[in-house]
């Protein structure tokens, strides 16, 4: 009996090596074709009164989405007034209009489940809104007001400029946003509109009548781009709509204020600002491109391969998956009608901080130093790409993308032409660019931590410039 359950054991285990090694035969996958990416192009048209608008009839569901660009933002605000765009952005609904007070806009958007929102954003102000098809007369009648004939209510005024003030109050408790948020003052300087931050004293200094101002002078209808797309009969249809609804809103010349140049020095600078707190925040700040720059695409893969690309890339590789000195790194970058920058980002310990900070450095330079695998380069671009196309889930985003694009001053087939673009970009490509990019050497290193639990000192790295926390 026991040699028999030897035998079956024996029997067994034999089976179990053998289904295990067919598992582990790598299967014969048929090879894929490249990505076609055909998105819809809509219909682009002129209203009467200049208006640009996107167009694209998506009957799937019973909703209309229309989204208005507006070329203005946080940049456009006045050193004495900074949160000017923002607080007109988000008192254009909850401020009332000509037609509809404040408590009115509420009921009638809540009673049929609608939205209208409105934000203001760096270089860009969106009002939006979302509605059943059958409630798009009198939803779209409060957006047409909302866009036009804002009043900016005294008690909504006051409301949102306390809320703004609480917000300032409150802006350093959370010291990871503290550090980025410092980290772009400091490499922008404080007195450039890149670098600005919103102050008590500016907050305060606004008034309804700047409101009213900057409402006048920047939402014109030759100063946006309508994204349209939804349940509607026709085109013919929805545009009849939009030219009756627009038809006295007039054309105007947007006054722009002059924006200085960009001026970084070519050196490294690291500043810290001294707190008890658990974590260590690390911020590396580098001079990156102007925008339309067609080096974009192959520092999107550099930047890819050396932060950005979640768990494969290689600080998360190299910090976080190897070493265990931080959960949350990363990098990114940002175009600017100047010079925008190249970012990286890490939380971890103050006992390890400075093999985090060595790590990023050195990452940095090593993707200037030689070509990146092929493994990397094809893991990035189909990244990429994918990422790119998922984008746009639905006619709507296409529609609000076309129209981002145009008012950013892309070219007409940017959008149409990415993948292909991204798809040609080779490994030479990525170290070129890397090698005429990347910057450590005269990066912005901004740190804020418990210097007395740091394992070195930071000025090891550098000369430091001690900050107070303000």
């Amino acid at each position: 009996m026991k040699e028999h359950i030897l035998k079956t054991l024996i029997l067994g285990s034999s089976l179990l090596v053998f289904a295990s090694s067919l598992h582990a035969v790598k299967p014969r996958l048929p090879k894929s074709k490249p990505l076609d990416f055909s998105p819809p192009q809509g219909a682009r048209h002129i209203l009467k009164n200049g208006m640009i608008v996107y167009i694209l009839r998506d009957n799937t569901l019973p909703i209309i989405n229309i989204s208005a660009k507006i070329k203005t933002g946080k940049f456009y605000d006045t050193k004495d007034k900074i949160g000017l765009a923002e607080l007109t952005a988000d008192l254009l609904k909850d401020g009332g209009t000509l037609k509809y007070k404040p408590e009115e806009i509420d009921k009638i958007l809540e009673f049929s489940g609608a939205s209208i929102n409105s934000r203001a954003y760096s270089e860009e102000s969106e009002v939006s809104m979302r509605c059943l098809s059958k409630d798009f007369k009198k939803v779209f009648d409060i957006y047409n007001d909302v866009l036009i004939n804002p009043t900016f209510n005294n008690d909504k005024v006051k409301l949102f400029k306390d809320d703004m003030l609480e917000g300032i109050r409150r802006r350093n408790d959370k010291p990871n946003s503290q550090a980025t948020r410092e980290a772009m003052r400091m490499f922008y300087g404080k007195n450039h509109p890149y670098g600005w931050r919103t102050e008590p004293g500016t907050i305060k200094a606004i008034n309804k009548s700047d409101l009213k101002n900057f409402h006048s002078n920047f939402y014109k209808p030759n100063n946006m781009i309508l994204a349209v797309s939804g349940d509607f009969k026709s085109e013919k249809e929805i545009l009849e709509k939009l030219n009756d609804a627009f038809s006295s809103w007039k054309q105007g010349k947007v006054n722009f204020p002059k924006i200085p140049a960009v001026k970084i020095k070519k050196e490294k600078h690291i500043y810290f600002i001294e707190k008890d707190i658990a974590q260590t925040y690390i911020v590396l700040v580098q001079k990156g491109i102007k925008r339309h720059d067609p080096i974009e695409f192959p520092l999107n893969v550099a930047n890819h391969i050396l932060g950005g690309g979640s768990f494969s890339s290689r600080l998360t590789t190299e910090i976080r998956t190897k070493r265990g000195l931080a959960y949350a790194v990363y990098s990114y970058f940002a175009k600017r009608p100047d010079y925008g920058f190249v970012f990286a980002y890490c939380g971890t310990k103050p006992e390890t901080y400075s093999q985090a900070l060595e790590q990023m450095l050195k990452q940095f330079q090593l993707m200037k130093e030689k070509n990146v695998s092929v493994q990397e380069l094809n893991i990035a671009k189909s990244s990429i790409i994918n990422s790119f196309v998922f984008r746009f889930p639905t006619p709507f985003s296409l529609m609000e993308e076309r129209a981002s694009y145009e008012l950013y001053g892309y070219p007409k087939d940017y959008l149409d032409n990415y993948t292909k673009e991204m798809a040609k970009i080779t490994r030479d490509d990525v170290l070129k660019t890397s090698k005429k990019i990347l910057d450590p050497d005269n990066a912005l290193i901004f740190v804020i931590g418990n210097s007395k639990k740091f394992d070195k000192p930071l000025s090891t790295f550098g000369k430091v410039t001690i900050l107070k926390e303000d």
